[in-house]
C-alpha cells in the first residue's frame, strides 16, 4: 500500500525528501522521491531511516549533516550550492532546507529539495573569466595610454625646440613642424579621454551627450593629419559611450589606412539609430577588402593569423558594454566594411551634407 504523503512528493519533478530528528535528535531521512532516486542513483532503502553522514560520500556527507542540524536547531530556512564529481565530471546543486514546525512552534523537521544548477554555474563561470578578460584588456588599454603620454609631450617639445631659430625657406618644413606639433597636442588628448574613462571608480560606461563630428575630425587629425586619405562622416549629435566610441573607432579606421594596400583610400563612416536605444556606427572603405581570417575573427574571437591584438581588444570592450561588432556586406564587393553597436540613441541630425575630410581639415 503506497504512502500518500510520500506518493504526493513523487508527483514533483524535483529532489524532494524529508529528514526528521529522532528520539535522540539525530536528523534521519524518512522521505526520499522519485525524483531524487532517479538523480542520485539512490534508491529509498538505500536511504530511509539513515543520516547524511550514511549515505553521501566523505566530502559531502559532514556538511550535509551539519546542514540538517541547523537547520533544526535554528528553524531558519537554509539555501546552499555544492557540487558532485561523478566521473571527472562536476554537477552542481543548489539545496534548499525549509523547516516545519507543529502547533507549539517546536521543529518537528526540514523539508528539503535540491535542483541541478550546472548550467548556471557554467555561465556565471564564464561570465566571471569574460569580465576578468575585459577588465585585463581595459587595463591593458588604459597602461598604454599612460605610457604614451610622455612620448607625445615630448615630441611636443622637440617640436618648439625645432621652431627655435628655425629659418623658414617656404619649402614647407615649418608647416610640417607645425603638424608634428599638432598631432601629439590631439594624441594627448584622446589619451587623456581614455585615462579620465580608465581612473573612473564607477567601471560602467559614462554615458554623455557629444557631438559626433568633431571626435571624428580629431581621431582623423591623429591618424592622417596630411589627409592623404578622403572620409567623410554625418554631422551628428549623438548619447552614448563616447570614450567607448572614440576607441572602436580609431581601431577601425586605423586598421582601414594600414590594411586598405592602397595609397589614397574613400571611407565612410555612418551613424544611425539601428533599434530602440541602440546606436549602429560603420566604417566602410574602398581599399583591399577582409581577408576571411580577418573575418572569421571578427565573427569567431578566434585570435590566429594575421587578425592582431586591436580587434580582438575592441571586440571584449564592446561586449562589455552590451554592444556587438561584424563585417558587413558591401554593396560593391569591395573593400571592408565593420559596424559596431552600443546602447545610446541619435539625439539629432544635421541637414546640411557629411563633413569631407579633406575639406574640413588642414592639407599642409
Amino acid at each position: 500500500m503506497t504512502d500518500p504523503e510520500t506518493d504526493c512528493f513523487d508527483q514533483v519533478a524535483a529532489c524532494v525528501f524529508v529528514v526528521e530528528p529522532d528520539t535522540e535528535g539525530t536528523p534521519r531521512y524518512t522521505i526520499w522521491n522519485r525524483t531524487a532516486e532517479l538523480e542520485s542513483g539512490l534508491s529509498r532503502d538505500m536511504v530511509i531511516g539513515k543520516t547524511a553522514r550514511d549515505i553521501y560520500p566523505p566530502s559531502l556527507a559532514e556538511p550535509e549533516y551539519q546542514h540538517h542540524m541547523a537547520a533544526i536547531l535554528s528553524g531558519e530556512p537554509k539555501i546552499y550550492e555544492f557540487n558532485i564529481l561523478d566521473s571527472g565530471t562536476a554537477t552542481w546543486w543548489r539545496r534548499t532546507l525549509k523547516p516545519q514546525r507543529n502547533l507549539r512552534g517546536q521543529v518537528t523537521g526540514i523539508i528539503g529539495t535540491s535542483i541541478d544548477i550546472s548550467a548556471e554555474h557554467e555561465a556565471r563561470r564564464l561570465h566571471h573569466n569574460l569580465s576578468c578578460l575585459n577588465n585585463d584588456a581595459e587595463q591593458f588599454v588604459a597602461l598604454a595610454a599612460h605610457d604614451l603620454r610622455t612620448p607625445m609631450r615630448n615630441i611636443s617639445i622637440l617640436a618648439d625646440m625645432l621652431r627655435d631659430d628655425f629659418e623658414d625657406h617656404g619649402d614647407g618644413k615649418l608647416q610640417l613642424i607645425d603638424l608634428l606639433d599638432e598631432v601629439a597636442t590631439k594624441s594627448g588628448i584622446l589619451l587623456r579621454d581614455v585615462l579620465t574613462h580608465a581612473d573612473q571608480t564607477n567601471t560602467a560606461p559614462d554615458i554623455v551627450p557629444f557631438d559626433f563630428a568633431p571626435l571624428c575630425q580629431i581621431i582623423l587629425d591623429v591618424l592622417d593629419p596630411r589627409a592623404v586619405h578622403f572620409v567623410t562622416w554625418p554631422d551628428v549629435t549623438l548619447y552614448g559611450d563616447k570614450t567607448a566610441i572614440q576607441i572602436v573607432l580609431r581601431n577601425l579606421l586605423d586598421n582601414s589606412m594600414k590594411h586598405g594596400s592602397k595609397d589614397r583610400l574613400s571611407i565612410v563612416i555612418e551613424a544611425r539609430q539601428s533599434g530602440p536605444g541602440t546606436i549602429s556606427i560603420e566604417v566602410r572603405d574602398d581599399g583591399s577588402g577582409f581577408k576571411n581570417i580577418g573575418q572569421a575573427f571578427v565573427e569567431n574571437a578566434s585570435l590566429r593569423g594575421d587578425t592582431g591584438y586591436g580587434l580582438l581588444s575592441i571586440r571584449r570592450l564592446l561586449t562589455a558594454r552590451g554592444g556587438t561588432i561584424s563585417v558587413l556586406d558591401s554593396s560593391d564587393k569591395n573593400g571592408c566594411a565593420i559596424g559596431f553597436t552600443l546602447p545610446g540613441k541619435v539625439m539629432s541630425t544635421s541637414i546640411e551634407p557629411p563633413k569631407l575630410a579633406r575639406i574640413a581639415r588642414k592639407t599642409g
